[in-house]
């Protein structure tokens, strides 16, 4: 399986969104954040950072795990995507070819803009709990999830 993150970029409780540039071969022109792989030799909290510096040029001061994720098929791929918040100090991005254009976003606004298929309410309440470091989702370890079913 392919792992993946994606991380909500925030500075001064602000949300970047970008705007990514249309791919011929997946189509595109919405509001994102930053997405990408991990990479051989790499932990999800190093693939954050470098992705979020290959995209916009901001250095990540702190990463929050938001506890949250999704597995999808991509083309051919399975793919565990985890979800993160990265804080970052400065608002300056320098945008590389996958995005056109960029805006640093209150939350409301953020959620109105980003192109999300999933429970957009959801995605409210994890990223106001996330801006103050908490979590939404509780982490718990799954020994067996066979096991779990039966009791």
């Amino acid at each position: 399986m392919k792992q993946k993150i994606l991380s909500f970029i925030v500075h001064d409780r602000k949300f970047l969104v970008l705007r990514n540039n249309p791919h011929p071969k997946h189509g595109g022109d919405f509001w994102f954040v930053v997405t990408g792989g991990v990479e051989k030799g790499e932990n999800q909290v190093e693939a954050v950072k470098r992705e979020v510096f290959e995209e916009t040029g901001l250095i990540v001061n702190e990463i929050f795990d938001l506890n949250w994720g999704s597995v999808y098929k991509w083309e051919k791929d399975l793919c565990e995507e985890l979800n993160f918040v990265s804080f970052v100090d400065s608002e300056n991005i320098i945008l590389n070819e996958e995005h056109t254009e960029h805006e640093w976003l209150n939350l409301d606004s953020f959620i109105d803009r980003i192109k999300w298929e999933d429970d957009k309410e959801l995605l409210r309440k994890v990223l106001k709990k996330a801006l103050n470091k908490k979590q939404y989702f509780k982490k718990q370890e799954i020994k067996d999830y066979g096991e779990n079913e039966k009791n």
